[in-house]
């Protein structure tokens, strides 16, 4: 199959430890462009946190952004898809991350806020590479928005995550839906948002069909991705249950695994 789009996550799949691309599978997304072939990606990051890699790849193709939340066409500059958490479903999560003393961040246009300063706030801050705003009761500071979040991310580092799902869940009556992207992640996503669903939209807008697409991702926010493309690819350092799934697994984040596939892939 010779793909006519190519997806990536970021972390833990283009992205190797440190958050950089190697060299070598950057060279290898640059020939695969100058087939004509697109490059986008895939992840649950925001435009404003993935802005560096824009600059450094210049991507071709679509970006799902916020889980698929947000698909953000590059040559226009403008979203093809918008979905917002349902202001309900967001407040009555906001309110059981507080009771419990979740650390909980709150996406609201290009804003990231938090209701205080931690020693979690400030990873997740590095790691996204935007100053988060602090704004102290987050219920309170929703309240007074205009406009509703792309998501929340709820942060939860004592091993609690699936504990933290069972209490959200009964609470999300609009049908928001969660998703454990990382294994202290949890994230709080508008109904029927999903990176796979997300393909839908590139279809419509793009005529590329799922099945001309090669997915690469390493959580489990990317089983949908990998089910719906024509070749899903799980790196080597994938959650378990997404490497069951994918057509294809390969070395991990830490190596050239993506170039030497595109290499085989792209002859």
């Amino acid at each position: 199959m010779t793909p006519r789009l190519l997806l990536f996550d970021l972390d833990g799949t283009l992205l190797g430890p440190t958050r950089r691309v190697s060299e070598e599978n950057a060279r290898a997304l640059q020939r695969a462009m100058d087939r004509g072939i697109r490059v986008g990606f895939a992840t649950g990051r925001s435009l404003q946190s993935v802005r560096p890699w824009i600059e450094e790849l210049n991507p071709t193709g679509p970006l799902l952004l916020f889980n698929g939340g947000m698909v953000w066409d590059v040559v226009t500059e403008r979203p093809l898809l918008t979905r917002l958490l349902p202001r309900a479903d967001a407040l009555a999560a906001l309110e059981v991350v507080a009771e419990l003393g979740v650390h909980a961040n709150l996406y609201l246009g290009e804003d990231i806020a938090i209701a205080r300063r931690s020693e979690t706030s400030q990873t997740s801050e590095a790691k996204d590479g935007v100053p988060h705003t602090v704004v102290g009761d987050l219920v309170t500071h929703l309240e007074r928005q205009a406009e509703d979040p792309f998501k929340i991310l709820c942060i939860d580092e004592s091993g609690g995550i699936d504990a933290l799902a069972d209490c959200l869940r009964p609470v999300l009556s609009c049908g928001s839906v969660l998703v454990n992207s990382e294994p202290t992640y949890l994230e709080v996503l508008p109904p029927g948002v999903s990176k796979g669903a997300a393909l839908s939209v590139v279809e419509e807008h793009t005529g590329i069909s799922p099945d001309q697409v090669i997915a690469f991702g390493d959580g489990l926010n990317d089983i949908g991705l990998l089910q719906s493309s024509g070749l899903g690819v799980a790196m080597e350092n994938a959650h378990p249950r997404l490497r069951a799934c994918a057509d294809l697994v390969v070395g991990s984040h830490e190596t050239n695994a993506i170039a030497t596939l595109l290499a085989e892939r792209l002859r």
